[in-house]
């Protein structure tokens, strides 16, 4: 795999934003790994949801106690512990990464068995005793009490409020396990997770992921966003599960569209002198995303834990990440490489943003 050579020690302070996408956040994670060997960067902000939201505070809490180095081994404990847990994953054996990508866990006995239950129970029924897995590592992976005190690094996540359907941000005066949690809570998986007398779902319906906390407390710094939500399909589902998860991805996607929309009109705005650049900052936009490789996986493949698929996903996201820095990682600091303006298209559904463009040029 080819690097940049570095032509300068400066270092150039960066925010993330990472999509949620159950397994597949492990593609993320490949992409952080091979971010955090950059030692041109500094990782100042990051904001997650859902699967991203797991890697963000993993992430943040490794930086505040140790560093780059530090971060990119608590990720990979993290999803070392994922691949280890039981699941359908479980059910995969003798199997290579890429064999296990392609396998349609759809059609295996265990999965529609699960399928059926729910479908026709709701986790208050079939997990009565609101059972999450993923509680027990990062409780023991992430110290939420030091994020808690630390100002360094600024870290959100989101969920949303099931009375009100409005978005909540949480931030670092109010990281819990609980918030991380209630981010990557599916209503149809899990009980509604109970925060403040409040009950909350995932936070992809609502912000996938939420940019604009982060965007106010960061006027000037560079946003990378990973986005690994899968926007094409070339198969229309057929299964219900299938209809339903692809309705999921929609939503989130919908959920995401609308906030670069918001930041393309402000820019917009900036540009035509309706509104002050110095009041509302100049933020420059970058993506690294999943989509040719995620697009072409069954969308039961979120639900995959088998440890070499895993692996797998982080082999591309490293891959990505490099191909990125390799084109783009210049333009740090200077100028935005995603394209904003896309999203203020009437027809903004009908395909994926190019990386230039006159508007972007000019963030």
């Amino acid at each position: 795999m080819k690097t940049r050579e570095h032509s300068s020690p400066r270092r150039r302070e960066i925010a993330l934003a990472l999509q949620g996408g159950g397994s597949h956040g492990a593609f993320t994670w490949g992409v952080l790994d091979r971010l955090l060997e950059e030692p041109t960067f500094e990782i100042i902000g990051v904001t997650g949801t859902s699967a991203g939201a797991m890697n963000t505070v993993v992430l943040a809490d490794g930086l505040v106690r140790g560093g780059p180095e530090k971060a990119r081994q608590c990720l990979r404990e993290f999803w070392e512990a994922i691949g280890r847990m039981p699941g359908f994953g479980s059910m995969l054996w003798a199997m290579t990464g890429i064999q296990a990508a392609h396998l349609n866990i759809e059609q295996t006995p265990l999965y529609q068995a699960w399928d059926m239950a729910t479908r026709n129970l709701s986790p208050y029924q079939w997990n009565p005793f609101g059972l999450k897995p993923l509680r027990e590592p990062l409780g023991k992976l992430v110290d939420f009490e030091g994020l808690r005190k630390q100002n360094d690094i600024q870290v959100v996540v989101c969920a949303t409020n099931v009375r009100t359907g409005k978005r909540r941000s949480f931030s670092n005066a109010d990281l819990t396990v609980d918030a991380v949690l209630a981010s990557a809570c599916l209503p149809e998986l899990f009980p509604a997770i109970e925060i403040d007398g409040e009950a909350y779902w995932d936070g992809g319906y609502t912000g996938n992921p939420a940019m604009a906390p982060l965007l106010r407390r960061l006027p000037g710094c560079d946003f990378v966003i990973v986005r690994i939500d899968p926007v094409h399909r070339k198969e229309i589902p057929r299964s219900m599960r299938g209809i339903h998860d692809r309705v999921l991805e929609i939503s989130f996607n919908a959920a995401s569209y609308m906030e670069l929309a918001a930041c393309g009109m402000l820019l917009k705005y900036m540009e035509e002198g309706l509104l002050p650049r110095e009041r509302f900052g100049r933020f420059r936009l970058h993506a690294i995303e999943a989509s040719a490789l995620l697009e072409e996986l069954p969308l039961s493949s979120k639900r995959n834990n088998y440890a070499p698929f895993v692996k797998y996903l982080f082999d591309n996201g490293r891959e990505a990440a490099n191909d990125w820095l390799l084109t783009h990682a210049d333009a740090i600091g200077e100028r935005s490489t995603f394209d904003l303006s896309y999203f203020l298209q009437e027809d903004v559904w009908s395909g994926l943003p190019p990386h230039q463009s006159r508007l972007a040029s000019r963030m």
